[in-house]
């Protein structure tokens, strides 16, 4: 209920629920039985593991142990009341999984409730009267040092609101020790900050608001009723909604509205002498889930896709995806041409590229003196061919289909404009899925395509000409969503180029060329290919130099069709890319001390082709690489402002041969700052030759491990 798959803060729930032995005895076994059942039936292992059954069970066998005296005939009810859960979470699970929402505490209540009714019927099934009458509780066990122990706290001179706290987190585990609720705080902060900070803020807004109408505050610490609040903040503040501004202002919202529900459900449960627990949390939180299901536009509270059950790192990786991948769901569209060409005009032109046609490019070849032309011995010799761009040849910028072509119109002589057909001679490519590119001007009867052909990425079309409205040869290219010549241009970025400044070249990702720019498509390397090749079922063993002992990783294809590199023994996990541009990596799930992770940390995002002086920079989530004392405090804050940042660089240091390199070694770095004061830095090289990985070297706390690549 608390959204939490680690084991240190389920060992400390675990130790509080046997502060009252019974109870926890009664959690503990209702979890061994209900797992047990659902093994022997066959229900999926996975879920099993991750509780999935299990945790409705612990707090139906808490509520159990808590309520009834222990004999003969509770115990076959006890086992009757497992089986009719399991039933339950069963069904819901997959009644709930048609709208995709979680069955949270449902099984539990309803399962609870049907016991509690027909245990009316029973007279050898008997009510624990200790927790009502605890005077006369207090005096059985005031001569036991365990519960002294459990209870030396509860007097303890603090804060109404936060001794209330305590035995609310107490309470949710059937417990009534301070000591308790304060071990559940620790956990809690331990398990995740973003959570524990919530959970005041939705226990603080519930005791606000208890006492602007008037409530009894006293009342959150029974029967779970401050449980609810905790839960519901917990679950809309940052486990189903990456947490954020809105997510806590979403939270503070919706406590007035859980308080009603609770106290009206309260009320009417009441008659039946049923208690309400959880439902309350439960009926709000599906529901505020569905109406977010059905929204048109997902602003402001975005929903977890992929479930970490964690916060941190939900949100630590949710904010390093955008900011990686905000424009991942564009194809990769490349440069219609090969070497450098200079961007005559830009988008939002001051000649052509107006109104609906803003959003489109002209590319021209220009020599040192930027000039377009070579000027001829004889001026009246002068022509379309002394252009450097007239005749090149145009590429296929992504793959597709040949939708049209137009070969019709003639080329025109230098200077002259042929305004009757704008575009001169055009193909247009359907790359599917709504997109479309048009080039145009091109030279008549050059082109090598038909229309219906089938082409991928880099594939020849045609040659650069000088047909339309054309005063001088240029490629023309513009991106659309219909097919027809001239359509409205759109804005979409070139995948990968490198911009020339001077001497110096820089690596653009997904960006829009600008105008005067000279760009190039990446040449890729043959050995960076290669060397960076890594295909489902390959086996890649690396060793350690001085040593013996060998670490193996697998690659592997998941059902998301996910490449990633899988290493058993440390059960590490490093999701890749590999678009033939560039290798980087999407994310990492295991050990942080292994072998696989500052592999997944050096190669963060690499580039397949070989440029001097060149830097590849991105930025590393902060759950996988910070100062731990300046983590622990990033964290509470982490939704709302990041005041570290963990960076990646790469650059190439060697080649032995930089046209046709048999030898290449890349050094990378990641470092985390805070402004301008560096936390944490590690080094790393890798080493390429003989068309694959040959070393990989790090360097950490004035420290080097070096690696050697074995064959397998």
């Amino acid at each position: 209920m608390l959204f939490s798959l680690d084991n240190v803060f389920a060992f400390i729930i675990l130790i509080v629920t046997f502060f009252s032995p019974i109870v926890g005895l009664c959690g503990f076994l209702a979890i061994v039985l209900i797992n047990f059942f659902a093994y022997v039936i066959g229900f999926n292992r996975e879920e099993i593991q991750k509780g999935i059954f299990g945790f409705n069970a612990l707090f139906l066998g808490l509520a159990m142990g808590y309520e009834y005296s222990l004999n003969a005939t509770f115990i076959i009810l006890f086992i009757t009341g497992v089986l009719i859960l399991l039933l339950i979470t069963v069904w819901l699970k997959g009644l709930f999984a048609v709208y995709n929402l979680p069955f949270l505490s449902f099984p539990f209540i309803i399962t609870y409730w049907i016991i509690s009714l027909a245990a009316t019927n029973f007279t050898n099934i008997h009510l624990d009267e200790t927790h009502i009458y605890t005077v006369n509780e207090i005096t059985r066990n005031q001569a036991s040092s365990f519960y002294q122990f459990v209870h030396s706290l509860d007097t303890i001179p603090i804060f109404s609101f936060a001794l209330i706290y305590f035995k609310t987190l107490a309470g949710t585990f059937f417990q009534s020790s301070v000591l308790g609720g304060m071990l559940l705080a620790l956990g809690l902060i331990y398990f995740s900050r973003i959570a524990f900070s919530l959970s005041l803020i939705g226990f603080f807004c519930a005791y606000f608001f208890y006492s602007l109408f008037g409530a009894d505050v006293n009342d959150l610490n029974y029967y779970l009723q401050g449980a609810n609040y905790i839960f519901l903040a917990i679950a809309i503040g940052c486990f189903f909604i990456i947490p954020n501004t809105y997510s806590y202002l979403t939270v503070i919202l919706l406590i007035p509205v859980l308080m009603l529900i609770l106290l009206s459900i309260g009320k009417i449960l009441g008659t039946f002498q049923l208690k309400a627990y959880t439902f309350s949390f439960s009926v709000v939180c599906t529901a505020f889930l569905f109406s977010l299901n059905q929204r048109w536009l997902h602003n402001y509270l975005q929903v977890v896709t992929i479930q970490y059950f964690s916060a941190e790192k939900t949100i630590y990786k949710y904010l390093n995806s955008i900011q990686r991948f905000k424009n991942e769901h564009f194809n990769k569209i490349i440069l219609p041409f090969s070497g450098e060409w200079n961007v005559s005009q830009g988008y939002n032109g001051k000649i052509t590229h107006l109104g609906n046609w803003s959003q489109a490019l002209d590319f021209v070849i220009v020599d040192s003196k930027l000039q377009t032309y070579h000027e001829p011995a004889n001026v009246r010799d002068f022509s379309r061919e002394n252009f450097y761009c007239y005749n090149k040849e145009i590429f296929a910028p992504y793959d597709g289909y040949v939708y049209d072509i137009v070969n019709t119109v003639e080329e025109n002589d230098v200077g002259e404009l042929d305004t009757e057909h704008n575009w001169g001679n055009t193909v247009i490519l359907n790359h599917l899925n709504g997109l479309f590119s048009q080039i145009s001007h091109i030279k008549k009867d050059s082109f090598n395509v038909f229309i219906g052909q089938y082409i991928t990425k880099g594939t020849f079309l045609a040659t650069c000409g000088n047909s339309g409205r054309s005063p001088e040869p240029h490629i023309h290219f513009q991106l659309q969503t219909i097919p027809t010549i001239g359509a409205k241009t759109i804005e979409y970025p070139i995948s990968y180029f490198i911009e020339r400044k001077g001497p110096e070249k820089t690596l653009k990702i997904s960006e829009v060329p600008k105008e005067g720019s000279f760009i190039s498509n990446v040449q890729v390397n043959e050995l960076l290919i290669t060397g960076f090749s890594f295909l489902p079922g390959q086996k890649i063993s690396f060793q350690k130099e001085n040593s013996t002992s060998l670490i193996h990783w697998e690659v592997f294809t998941d059902a998301y069709n996910r490449t990633y590199l899988y290493c058993e023994a440390s059960k590490s996990y490093a999701y890749f890319v590999n678009d033939g541009i560039m290798i980087y990596f999407t994310d990492f799930e295991g050990d942080r001390r292994s072998l696989l992770f500052y592999f997944y940390l050096a190669a963060y995002r690499q580039l397949l082709g070989y440029y001097e002086n060149i830097k590849i920079k991105d930025n590393v989530p902060l759950i996988h690489f910070n100062n731990k004392v300046i983590q622990f405090f990033q964290d509470f804050v982490a939704p709302f402002y990041l005041f570290t940042k963990a960076n990646h660089t790469s650059t190439f240091t060697y080649a032995d041969n930089i046209y046709a390199p048999q030898k290449i070694i890349i050094r990378t770095e990641i470092e985390t700052k805070l402004i301008n004061y560096t936390l944490k830095k590690i080094n790393f090289e890798m080493e390429l030759k003989d068309n694959k990985m040959h070393r990989f070297i790090i360097h950490s706390n004035n420290k080097t491990e070096s690696y050697l690549y074995v064959s397998t």
